[in-house]
C-alpha cells in the first residue's frame, strides 16, 4: 500500500503588491507538489483575495510584532518566506533558526541575518536572500554571463549595471514619467548616502546633495532612452562578483527624462529631509506647505525655487515640480510629519498606476572583456512590461525567482547551508532556465 505524504507547510510573511506572482506560483503548484500556502497578513482581506478561496491556501490575521502568534505559525512551517519591510526579516528569522525551518526573501542581505551565520549553519538550515529583482535576477544574470566569459579563459575589464521599475510607454501620461509599482518611501528616500564605484581603476564617491544632479543620460537604443543614478555602494560587488583586478565597477537606477534633474530640485529644497519633523497644523495645504521651503514671497514660485536653491531651472523642471500640487490647495492631514513623508504621500497620489496602467521593468548588464587578447562587450538586457496595475512586471520579476527557488529548496536541490545568495550556478541556471521557460529572458549581444 502505498503511502500518503503529508502535505508540506509554506508560511508567507505578506501579502502586499510585490507578491501576487509568488502567491500565484505556489498555489499553482501546491496540488502537485503537496503544499499547504499559510498567507499571513495584518490585512486579512486582502490576504484572501490574493488566495482567491484556493483550496490549498489560508489566509491568517497576523500582527508581526505579536511573538507568540509569528513563532506558532512558524512552528508548523516547512518553510518561511518573508515578503515583510527589510527591517522587518530578522523577527522571523529569528523564529525560524530558533524553531529549526528555512527562509527565504527577496530583500538585500542584513547584516543582523549575515551574523546569525554560524548558528544557522550549525542547525544545518539556509537562509536564502536576494532573490527577487534588484536585488537577485541582477545578480544571477550578470553572474550567467561571468562564468560564461570566465569559463573560456576571458578576463573581464568592466562591469556597468542598470535597473529600472518605470512605466509602459503607452501608459506614461505625467510628466515625470514614472508610477509607484514598489515601496514608495523607498522611492522617496533613494540615495541618501554617499555613493561609491569604480571608474577607471578610480574610486569616485557621490554625496546624496550631488547624486541627481550627476545622473548620466543612457541610451538603450530600441529599448528607450533613460536617466541613471550610480547606487549606494558598487564597490562590494567587485569581491562578491569575483571581479577581483577590474578597472570599472558600476551599477545604477534607471529613470525617465529629467526625473533626475526635477528630483534634484527636490532634495536642494530640503523636500526628502526624513529627519525633522514639522511643526504644522492638523490640515495644511501644499501651498502653505512649500511656502515654507521658499525664500522670498509671491506667486513667482519659478524664480523662488532658483533662489532658493542657488540655480536657474529648465521651464520643464518646473512644470514637473508644480505637477505635484506643491503650488496647489491641496491638503494634506499627516501630523507632525517630516518632509519625506509629505512628499511620499503626495506621490502615491500622483504617481499611482491607474486602472489597466502597465508597468515595465528594465535592465541593461554592460560587460567589457579580453578573449584571446580580442576586447569585445556584451549587452545583456531584460525588457518586461507588466499585465495591468495589480499584476505588474514588478511583482512578477521580484516574485517568480524567489517562489522557483522555493520550489527547488523544497525538493533538495540547493544543499548549501547558511546564508546564500543566487551567485552560484546550482542556484541561478535552473531559475533562469523556468524564466525562460515562461517567456522572461534576457537579450544579449556581443559586440566585437
Amino acid at each position: 500500500m502505498t503511502e500518503i505524504q503529508p502535505f508540506k507547510q509554506i508560511v508567507l510573511f505578506g501579502s502586499g503588491r510585490s507578491s501576487t506572482f509568488l502567491i500565484e506560483y505556489l498555489l499553482k503548484h501546491s496540488s502537485q507538489e503537496k503544499w499547504k500556502i499559510i498567507l499571513a497578513d495584518a490585512d486579512i482581506e486582502l490576504a484572501r483575495q490574493k488566495l482567491n478561496n484556493h483550496p490549498n491556501g489560508k489566509a491568517v490575521s497576523c500582527d508581526i510584532h505579536n511573538s507568540e502568534m509569528r513563532s506558532g505559525l512558524i512552528s508548523q512551517a516547512s518553510f518561511v518566506i518573508s515578503m515583510l519591510p527589510a527591517f522587518l526579516h530578522i523577527l522571523v528569522a529569528k523564529d525560524c533558526l530558533k524553531l529549526g525551518v528555512d527562509m527565504a526573501t527577496a530583500s538585500y542581505l542584513s547584516d543582523e541575518l549575515k551574523a546569525m551565520e554560524p548558528e544557522i549553519i550549525a542547525k544545518g538550515l539556509v537562509f536564502a536572500s536576494e532573490l527577487g529583482l534588484d536585488p537577485g535576477l541582477d545578480h544571477m544574470s550578470a553572474m550567467k554571463i561571468i562564468h560564461e566569459i570566465k569559463d573560456k579563459g576571458g578576463k573581464i575589464t568592466s562591469f556597468k549595471s542598470y535597473t529600472g521599475g518605470l512605466v509602459a510607454p503607452d501608459c506614461d501620461n505625467n510628466p515625470w514619467h514614472y508610477k509607484v509599482s514598489w515601496n514608495p518611501r523607498n522611492v522617496v528616500l533613494a540615495g541618501q548616502c554617499t555613493s561609491q564605484f569604480l571608474e577607471s581603476n578610480e574610486l569616485k564617491y557621490i554625496p546624496y546633495n550631488r547624486l541627481f544632479k550627476e545622473a548620466e543620460d543612457i541610451n538603450l537604443g530600441k529599448f528607450g532612452q533613460y536617466s541613471m543614478y550610480v547606487n549606494r555602494d558598487s564597490v562590494k560587488y567587485i569581491k562578491l562578483y569575483g571581479l577581483e583586478g577590474i578597472d570599472t565597477m558600476i551599477r545604477g537606477t534607471l529613470r525617465g527624462k529629467d526625473y533626475c534633474e526635477a528630483w534634484a530640485v527636490l532634495i536642494d529644497l530640503g523636500l526628502t529631509d526624513n529627519t525633522t519633523r514639522l511643526s504644522l497644523p492638523k490640515s495644511f495645504t501644499l501651498l502653505d506647505y512649500t511656502n515654507g521651503f521658499l525664500k522670498g514671497s509671491g506667486t513667482e514660485y519659478k524664480t523662488r525655487i532658483e533662489s532658493t536653491i542657488g540655480r536657474e531651472i529648465r521651464q520643464q523642471i518646473f512644470d514637473q515640480i508644480k505637477w505635484l500640487g506643491l503650488f496647489s490647495s491641496d491638503c494634506c492631514k499627516l501630523e507632525n510629519p517630516t518632509p519625506a513623508e509629505v512628499l511620499e504621500d503626495i506621490i502615491v497620489k500622483k504617481w499611482v498606476l491607474e486602472t489597466g496602467d502597465r508597468d515595465l521593468i528594465v535592465m541593461q548588464h554592460e560587460i567589457k572583456y579580453e578573449l584571446n587578447n580580442v576586447p569585445a562587450t556584451i549587452h545583456s538586457i531584460l525588457y518586461r512590461e507588466g499585465t495591468d496595475d495589480i499584476r505588474t512586471a514588478m511583482s512578477e520579476l521580484v516574485g517568480l525567482p524567489l517562489a522557483i527557488y522555493t520550489r527547488l529548496r523544497l525538493n533538495g536541490v540547493f544543499k548549501h547551508q547558511g546564508c546564500i545568495l543566487p551567485l552560484e550556478k546550482e542556484i541561478y541556471l535552473p531559475i533562469l532556465a523556468e524564466l525562460e521557460e515562461i517567456g522572461i529572458r534576457f537579450n544579449e549581444e556581443i559586440i566585437a
